[in-house]
């Protein structure tokens, strides 16, 4: 087993529920292997409003701690490696969570002061560290309960501190169609605006 390494953490996470919390070593290479510490929510609270979804967890997040070891000061080059380990992993994540069709859309660098509560307006002094995170976003679908969906996924990779930090997640954008009682109640419940914003809180204020 990989030896005790920290978990992530989260600003507070109203309406979500901690279904995992494993540490894994992901890959090596060479004498240099990567130990991840990973802790993954679902969102408990829209289950709840669609008694048809208790059985397909759908919107989620997690947030993955990377150690080098031996300790290895971030680079281009091993940013670059980590971020392409890490979109094949959640890419597979996704698919395994019954998201299909994924598909790549953007990228881009995202200033963030991680660990300073995620709060979009932190200021100097608040505790944060000040980082670069680079984001990339997918678009993929998933089904529910007989009703399809559209879905936006991103991840962020973000060197900090010695370490990588890993966040991401999914969440649907749109009913596309399916059985009328449960796609009408899914209308009333997705919010991708307020869905994205909570997303990006996250990756903001993981430390």
């Amino acid at each position: 087993m990989p030896d005790a390494l920290a978990p992530p953490t989260l600003p507070p996470l109203e309406g979500w529920v901690r279904v995992d919390d494993a540490t894994d070593r992901p890959f090596e290479l060479g004498p240099v292997s990567v130990v991840a510490r990973t802790v993954v929510y679902e969102d408990a609270a829209i289950r709840e409003r669609v008694p048809a979804t208790a059985d397909g967890p759908w919107r989620f997040l997690f947030a993955s701690r990377l150690e080098i070891r031996p300790h290895t000061p971030p680079s281009k080059a091993l940013t670059k490696l980590v971020g392409k380990r890490a979109s094949a992993g959640f890419e597979s994540r996704l698919e395994a969570r019954g998201f299909s069709d994924v598909r790549r859309v953007e990228s881009r660098t995202l200033r963030v002061r991680v660990g300073g509560g995620g709060d979009e307006t932190d200021s100097a002094g608040d505790g944060g560290t000040e980082a670069e995170a680079d984001v990339v976003r997918y678009a993929a679908t998933v089904e529910l309960a007989g009703v399809e969906l559209a879905a936006d996924a991103y991840l962020a990779v973000t060197p900090v501190d010695g370490e990588f930090l890993l966040t991401g997640g999914a969440y649907p954008r749109e009913v596309r169609g399916g059985e009328a009682e449960t796609a009408a109640a899914l209308r009333e419940v997705i919010e991708p605006e307020r869905f994205r914003e909570e997303l990006f809180r996250v990756i903001r204020g993981v430390g």
